[in-house]
C-alpha cells in the first residue's frame, strides 16, 4: 500500500501517475489484481476498488492518449514516464464503524468530530 498524488477516473478504470512507486509497479507486474481505497477523512467515508492493474509505459501506443488527462494535472512538477490502468470489477462502500453503530450519525456531526480529532479548523 502506498499513496498516490495524480490519479484520473475514467469510467470503470483508474489511471494513476507512477511518480515514485517503483514497487507499486513492480507488485502490480508480478500479480496485477489490486485493491485501491479512496477515502474522505472528514467524512469518515470512501471506497474500495478491486480490479486488475497493468503498468502503461511510454512505449506502449496507448500512452499518449491514455495519459493526456494525467499529464495535465501534473506538470512540470510531477514528471513520469509511465501509469497504472485499473479496470475495476468490484467497488465496495467504506465508512467509519459510527456510522453502523449509532445510525442517527450525521455526516456534518462526523466531519466536526474528526476535525477536532486530527486539530482541523474550518475555513472561513
Amino acid at each position: 500500500m502506498s499513496p498516490k498524488e495524480i490519479f484520473v477516473v475514467q469510467d470503470d478504470r483508474v489511471l494513476i501517475a507512477n511518480i515514485a512507486s517503483p514497487n507499486s509497479a513492480r507488485n502490480i507486474k508480478q500479480n496485477p489484481r489490486v485493491c485501491l481505497a479512496f477515502l474522505d477523512v472528514f467524512r469518515q467515508k470512501g471506497i474500495q476498488i478491486y480490479g486488475h492493474a497493468e503498468v502503461v509505459g511510454k512505449k506502449d501506443d496507448r500512452f499518449a492518449a491514455l495519459a493526456a488527462p494525467l499529464l495535465e494535472l501534473a506538470g512540470d512538477s510531477f514528471p513520469f514516464a509511465s501509469f497504472f490502468l485499473i479496470t475495476s470489477e468490484v467497488i465496495k462502500p467504506v465508512i467509519a464503524p459510527r456510522y453502523r453503530l449509532y445510525p442517527e450519525t450525521m455526516e456534518a456531526d462526523q466531519i466536526a468530530r474528526a476535525m477536532m480529532t486530527y486539530g482541523v479548523q474550518p475555513v472561513e
